[in-house]
């Protein structure tokens, strides 16, 4: 289901989602799409309020967003061209070889394959690769940032991993978060911040006053870190 918002002399397409959920959410994602999730039996002129309510708040997260278009094209994986560890870029050498495995070498992903060829293995071995690494530097770090968090009274969180196209984290109300394993990608700076951003859910689970006085509290420069994971290349 789709909804036109109107806001001033712009409009914003708006996709309607309906979920087993207690509350009324909007999200505006990088790509410029905006989705709407409310809660099952939800009226038509309720989700309107909902939209109209947040309608300057949409308008300037397209506005934000708009500066990083157009998104950079997906990668093909094949010799040449650069992937992202840590926020750094390293060019992608495929080699001829009786094993399937790629390691970082100097400045360079290098990677054998029985046929160099073949995109999909490539890119499999590729996003091996990141997974296995992102879960230890991702454990490591969040370990590091816990104790922060456990003198406040949270409970150690049970973690989950996952490769996501459009999150870099979440927090359910169960306590459940869940890194994007696509994060390894990133500066260390902005892996801090979102690791930060869901143990703040633990104790906050709305974004309200007292989550961001807490994000300020512990991360006081997290909107500059912010703005950098924004504008990252993946």
């Amino acid at each position: 289901m789709r909804e036109i918002l109107t806001y001033g002399k712009r409009e914003f397409i708006v996709e309607i989602q309906f979920n087993k959920r207690k509350s009324f959410s909007i999200t505006v994602y990088h790509d410029l799409r905006i989705v709407a999730k409310a809660p099952l039996g939800s009226s038509i002129k309720d989700i309107r309020k909902g939209l109209n309510k947040r309608a300057s708040w949409i308008s300037k997260q397209i506005d934000y967003f708009d500066q990083f278009q157009p998104l950079p094209p997906e990668r093909k994986y094949i010799s040449g061209e650069t992937h992202y560890y840590l926020g750094r870029q390293y060019r992608l050498i495929i080699n001829r070889g009786k094993t399937q495995r790629v390691k970082l070498i100097g400045g360079f992903f290098t990677m054998e394959l029985p046929n160099p060829s073949d995109r999909e293995k490539a890119k499999k071995i590729m996003q091996d690769w990141y997974s296995s690494h992102a879960k230890e530097l991702l454990t490591k770090h969040l370990k590091r940032l816990l104790p922060e968090f456990t003198r406040l009274g949270v409970l150690e969180p049970e973690i989950r991993f996952r490769r996501m196209k459009k999150r870099w984290g979440s927090c359910s109300q169960k306590g459940i978060i869940i890194l994007n394993t696509e994060l390894v990608k990133v500066p260390i700076h902005c892996i801090d911040y979102v690791i930060i951003h869901e143990l703040c859910h633990l104790k906050y689970l709305k974004h309200n006053k007292e989550f961001y006085h807490l994000m300020r509290k512990i991360l006081p420069d997290w909107e500059k870190r912010k703005e950098r994971l924004e504008k990252a290349v993946l």
